[in-house]
């Protein structure tokens, strides 16, 4: 009879456990913001978004060949709408109802960028996805964010270290697949290279812009 108490007792134990982490899970930003107000920690400033404008990718490349040039420009700035472009440009594959990646806006922040935009789930394999795939539709929107730096070899290349789907975080070991999964040339991990020109030297990201600096001439 004490053993069947004490599998009732640790099935009890887990529904107990099942229900706080769902209703945690449910009730999560109020439980962020109350630990907020106690420990006084400031509201997060939320990411204001950019989508591409008309003609941000023609614009962003004219200031970017300017670095290109013998005795051109040290540095360019480029807006949150031109990257956006860029990006576009790179990651959407494909126009219309068959684009795996559009809606795309991007929010900028201290060398850190955020993209969102809506995902074709479908072409994903399910396994990447675990039980999350049961309740997606074919279109989900998708929020990805990572560090923009310069590499050695003068190529710029975002790192995507958070990426969630709907309102569900994907494990970070988990990034790197999902890359290879939409076709994107993820190269060292979760390494996306941006279309910018080759020869730069630093990248600097803050919410006002993006600063790209020429290479020292060696």
């Amino acid at each position: 009879m004490s053993c069947v108490k004490s599998a009732f007792a640790g099935i009890g134990c887990l529904v107990v456990l099942g229900a706080a982490a769902a209703a945690g899970f449910v009730y999560r930003d109020q439980l962020a913001a109350l630990y907020r107000r106690v420990r006084g920690v400031p509201e997060p400033t939320p990411a204001v978004y950019v989508s591409p404008t008309p003609g941000a990718a023609a614009q962003a490349e004219t200031s970017l060949e300017r670095l290109t040039r013998r005795g051109g420009a040290a540095w360019v700035d480029l807006t949150a709408a031109q990257l956006a472009a860029l990006i576009e440009q790179e990651l959407a594959g494909g126009r219309g109802p068959n684009r795996v990646l559009d809606s795309i806006a991007v929010a900028l922040g201290d060398q850190h960028v955020r993209v969102r935009g809506s995902l074709d789930v479908s072409m994903l394999p399910r396994r990447l996805l675990g039980p999350l795939a049961q309740g997606l539709a074919r279109r989900e929107p998708v929020v990805a964010g990572g560090t923009l730096s310069a590499q050695p070899d003068g190529r710029v290349v975002w790192t995507i270290d958070e990426l969630r789907i709907r309102e569900f975080p994907v494990p970070r070991s988990v990034i790197p697949a999902i890359l290879r999964a939409m076709s994107l040339p993820a190269g060292n991990g979760a390494a996306v290279p941006i279309p910018l020109p080759a020869g730069v030297g630093d990248v600097r990201v803050s919410p006002a812009g993006i600063r790209v600096y020429r290479a020292a001439p060696r």
